[in-house]
């Protein structure tokens, strides 16, 4: 995949973690469900979360694919 920031190529990987990540218009505090406009990607306490991901190491930016997980939106 070429970054859509720089035309560089980007190298395809993960992203993973744990518990919660949320795409959210300003930084607030963690609320458990997702204000209006915000996306959350995964909630899960127990178990770690993964995104295909292709990084960019030329420019620093991360392009994550969440196309396969059942999302909730505010």
């Amino acid at each position: 995949m070429k970054c859509p920031f720089c035309n560089n190529e980007m190298e395809q990987g993960f992203l993973q973690g744990m518990r919660r990540v949320a795409w959210v218009k300003n930084q607030h505090k963690v609320s458990l469900l997702p204000k209006q406009g915000e996306i959350l990607l995964e909630n899960n306490t127990f178990r770690d979360f993964v995104f295909s991901a292709w990084i960019c190491k030329k420019c620093k930016k991360i392009v994550v694919d969440y196309s396969d997980k059942e999302v909730q939106e505010g």
